[in-house]
């Protein structure tokens, strides 16, 4: 897809909050605008849908380094039983 460059200026405040919103989601200010103008143009999403997707993509991101240790520790859990379960029927 080619692209072409918009400028778009705006306070240094809006800029600030605009960094802080596409890092909540995950993306570049860019296609935050982007997805925003989509957005505003299609009326699928609300401003307040918006904010709670935000806020659950942010407490998603949040949990993930716990859910990772987690599966880590189970994934260990369940290779140490699979081992004593193999030394078992090697001694039979």
């Amino acid at each position: 897809m080619k692209t072409q460059r918009v400028t778009l200026l705006v306070s240094p405040a809006d800029k600030r909050r605009f960094k802080s919103l596409a890092e909540d989601r995950g993306v570049s200010v860019s296609e935050f605008i982007r997805q925003a103008v989509d957005a505003y143009n299609s009326n699928v999403v609300s401003i307040e849908e918006t904010r709670e997707l935000a806020m659950l993509t942010k407490e998603m991101r949040q949990a993930l380094p716990a859910m990772r240790k987690s599966l880590r520790g189970a994934i260990a859990s369940t290779n140490r039983a699979l081992a004593n379960i193999d030394a078992r029927r090697s001694t039979r």
